[in-house]
């Protein structure tokens, strides 16, 4: 199985691994990622016990590129579920899914995981900043769930993996560790105990606005800022201009706290919710319904691709983003190219941040002015469009 994973741009002198004796060869730009490889390199100490008259079925999460699930699928002559939480990186996968590896890897990108799928194994890449604690703990009660009576789990992780290890022995009779490297640790937990207790990982917040404005929001982990309001995000609602009639796009919505919050400071005509992130459109969903905006809201899950904006050029005249700092700033550019393109001539767009310098310059390219404002620590950026 060869994965070719070069990025459109390509690479001078891309990177050649041999993975499991040279039966997984992978070409890319910078190599798979430690946890990644580490998994891969695990396979041939995993026995897998499925169901009589069952082939195997494994499950990955916290995995980008789809490699590991596809070569486990083939280790194991067996199917696999390909799970991630971010639209975009579930485009990724589909582009990295070989020809002969269509009929048996299946890629998800859900908030949850489907109650209907059972799994002899569930593999966890748990490289440093791609999940945070209690996800994984949620995602782990999820596949516990779903996990055949002969079914196990492995991690690869970076960093101390006490914390796992720890709440593993909750749930597993047997849990190994094992260190392929310094940075690297595999931990396997098999033959699942009886009667686990289910835990609910929701948040349910109150967020308040001034001149009394109070609504509820549920959050869920994985959702920037689960369990409290983002002071950035409530900067941002207390500081815009929103009147009766306005149309709202808020990108990257989150739990759709901003947006909301337009909605309860003013009649709006229309309000737009967009994120990348499969929790982020449940949370969001889940509090329109439950702060009655059905009726003029809507959300959409996207990573800013052009063909999710064709229908929406030019139908605002509000603008809302809290748009995150990583990415080398691309993501942020590409929030101010949307917001450029959806606002109507005199439409507003407003941006919140703590590195308004770069931002500013950016906004300035399209909109010709910016003002700043101060606002709980942070910065607003409002531009109109010409």
């Amino acid at each position: 199985m060869i994965f070719h994973l070069l990025s459109a741009k390509g690479a001078e002198r891309p990177t050649r691994e041999k993975l499991l004796g040279g039966r997984i060869q992978v070409i890319s730009r910078s190599g798979l990622n430690l946890c990644e490889t580490a998994l891969i390199h695990a396979l041939p100490e995993i026995t897998l016990d499925p169901p009589a008259g069952k082939q195997p079925h494994v499950l990955t999460i916290g995995n980008r590129t789809g490699v590991i699930g596809q070569a486990a699928a083939d280790y194991f002559a067996g199917s696999a579920t390909l799970h991630s939480f971010d639209i975009h990186h579930y485009k990724t996968m589909g582009t990295n899914i070989l020809a002969g590896m269509r009929n048996v890897a299946t890629r998800i990108c859900q908030a949850d995981l489907p109650t209907a799928d059972m799994y002899d194994l569930g593999l966890f890449q748990l490289n440093r900043g791609n999940m945070s604690t209690e996800l994984v703990y949620d995602m782990v009660q999820q596949t516990l769930k779903r996990l055949n009576p002969k079914g196990r789990l492995a991690f690869a992780i970076e960093g101390t993996p006490l914390w796992l290890v720890k709440r593993l022995k909750d749930y597993f009779r047997n849990v190994q560790i094992t260190s392929p490297n310094r940075s690297v640790t595999i931990v396997q937990a098999s033959n699942l105990k009886d009667g686990i207790k289910q835990k609910s990982f929701a948040a349910d917040l109150s967020v308040t606005l001034p001149h009394g404005i109070a609504f509820p929001i549920v959050t869920y982990p994985g959702v920037f800022a689960h369990r409290r309001p983002d002071a950035g995000g409530l900067a941002l609602a207390e500081s815009v201009d929103v009147s009766d009639g306005d149309r709202v796009l808020d990108m990257g919505c989150g739990s759709g706290m901003i947006g909301i919050g337009m909605a309860k400071m003013a009649k709006l005509e229309k309000l737009t919710l967009v994120d990348s992130h499969a929790r982020a459109i449940k949370a969001s969903q889940e509090n329109i319904v439950s702060n009655q905006l059905t009726d003029i809201a809507d959300v959409i899950q996207s990573d800013g691709a052009d063909e999710d904006f064709q229908t929406l050029v030019g139908k605002y005249s509000l603008f809302v983003g809290n748009p995150p700092y990583y990415s080398q700033n691309q993501v942020t550019q590409r929030f101010v190219e949307l917001s450029f393109e959806v606002l109507q001539p005199g439409g507003r767009a407003c941006f919140v941040t703590k590195q308004p310098e770069w931002l500013g310059q950016e906004i300035e390219r399209y909109f010709g002015e910016v003002q700043f404002f101060s606002r709980r620590h942070y910065t607003i950026l409002r531009s109109v469009k010409p």
